[in-house]
C-alpha cells in the first residue's frame, strides 16, 4: 500500500517505516515522559535513549568496518539476503550494535543529523558534558529536559518532524508524506493528537499469513503458535484503539482486496484520500502479497489462529 500511494503525485514515502516516532524509544515515549510527572532521570533515560537510537539508525550495517566487509560478503558471496547476513554478523558480534534499518539513509544523513540536533536542543534546558553520579552510577553525558504540556511537547515533534520530511516533499512536488511502519496501527490516539488531519489506512491480512511471516524473520522467535498470540494481542489493542479517532480518518483495506478487486479498492482508496485514482497499479503482486502463505505452512496454525481470533477472522471472511 504505501509503494502504491508513493506512486502518486501528490503523495511521498522518502523511506519505509520511520521508526523514530511510535516505536519503542522514539516520539511517542518522549512525549509520555516529559508531559508525565517530573522525574529528572527518567527524563534523562527517555532522551538518551531517542539519541542512541536515531544514531543507530543513521546508515545500514555496523560501526566496524570489518564487520561490513563481513556482511557484504555473505551477502556477495553466499547469496545471502541483507536481514540473513545481518543476523549471523549480530550473533557472531553481540557486543557490537549494528544497523538493520537505516532511515538517515533515506533522508540524507547531514539533514537527518541537523534535524535531530535541533530538536534536542529544543527540548533539553542543559546538557553535562561530564555527567553526573547517581544511585545507578555515571551518567555521562547527561541531559537535562525542559518541562512540558502535551500540546507543547507534542508540537515540538510535529516541528522535527516537518523539518526532516520537508526536503522530500519538495523534491517530489508532492503535498503529504506517508509512514508505513506496521505499529502505527496500535498507535492511533498518539498519532492522532500528533496529527489530527492525518488519515489512516489499515492493511487487513489473514492472521495466518502475518504469522507465517513473524516467524521467518530475525526479529521473531520461529514459534507460529506464539505468533498468533501476538496477532491477536496486536488485533484486540487495534479494535479498543478504533473509536478513539474520527471514523472520517480511518480506512481499513484487505490486503487480498487490493490484489484481487484492485480498481475498486483503489477507487475508494482514492476517495478517502481526496485524491485522483492515479496509483501504479504495476506495483501490485500476488506473488508479493504472498497470499494463502499461514495456510500452507501448518494446519496447527489454522486451529490457533481459529482458537484466538476465530470471531474476527470469520467477520473479516478468513474462516467459515
Amino acid at each position: 500500500m504505501a509503494n502504491l500511494l508513493n506512486s502518486h503525485a501528490d503523495l511521498c514515502l522518502p523511506g519505509h517505516e520511520n521508526k523514530l516516532i511510535v516505536e519503542h524509544g522514539g516520539l511517542r515515549d518522549i512525549v509520555d515522559s516529559l508531559s508525565g510527572r517530573y522525574d529528572m532521570a527518567r527524563f534523562h533515560a527517555v532522551l538518551q535513549g531517542f539519541l542512541l537510537r536515531a544514531q543507530r539508525m543513521q546508515k545500514f550495517g555496523f560501526p566496524v568496518p570489518e564487520l561490513n566487509l563481513r556482511l557484504n560478503q555473505l551477502t556477495r558471496y553466499q547469496k545471502l539476503n541483507f536481514q540473513q547476513a545481518f543476523e549471523i554478523v549480530q550473533r557472531e558480534n553481540p557486543q557490537v550494535p549494528g544497523s538493520i534499518h537505516a532511515i538517515g539513509v533515506r533522508f540524507g544523513v547531514e539533514h537527518y543529523i541537523a534535524c535531530i540536533n535541533a530538536f534536542l536542543l529544543r527540548i533539553v534546558t542543559h546538557i553535562a558534558p561530564d555527567g553526573i553520579v547517581t544511585a545507578n552510577g555515571l551518567l555521562k553525558p547527561f541531559y537535562m529536559a525542559r518541562t512540558f504540556t502535551r500540546d507543547t511537547i507534542l508540537a515540538e515533534c510535529r516541528r522535527f518532524l516537518d523539518e526532516l520530511y520537508a526536503p522530500s516533499l519538495t523534491a517530489a512536488g508532492a503535498a503529504r508524506w506517508i509512514d508505513d511502519t506496521p505499529l502505527n496501527f496500535v498507535n492511533f490516539d498518539f498519532l492522532h493528537a500528533l496529527y489530527p488531519q492525518m488519515k489512516f489506512i489499515h492493511m487487513i491480512r489473514d492472521p495466518r499469513d502475518v504469522a507465517a511471516s513473524f516467524t521467518n524473520q530475525a526479529w521473531f522467535p520461529p514459534d507460529q503458535a506464539l505468533a498468533i498470540s501476538v496477532c491477536a494481542a496486536m488485533i484486540r489493542s487495534y479494535r479498543s484503539l478504533k473509536d478513539s479517532i474520527p471514523a472520517d480518518r480511518l480506512l481499513e483495506v484487505r490486503l487480498e482486496d487490493l490484489v484481487t478487486k484492485t480498481d475498486e479498492t483503489l477507487t475508494r482508496v482514492a476517495a478517502f484520500l481526496e485524491v485522483e485514482n492515479r496509483f501504479d497499479t504495476t506495483l501490485l503482486s500476488a506473488d508479493k502479497a504472498n497470499l494463502g502463505r499461514g495456510k500452507s505452512v501448518d494446519a496447527a496454525l489454522t486451529e490457533a489462529a481459529d482458537r484466538e481470533l476465530g470471531d474476527w477472522m470469520r467477520l473479516q471472511g478468513y474462516l467459515e
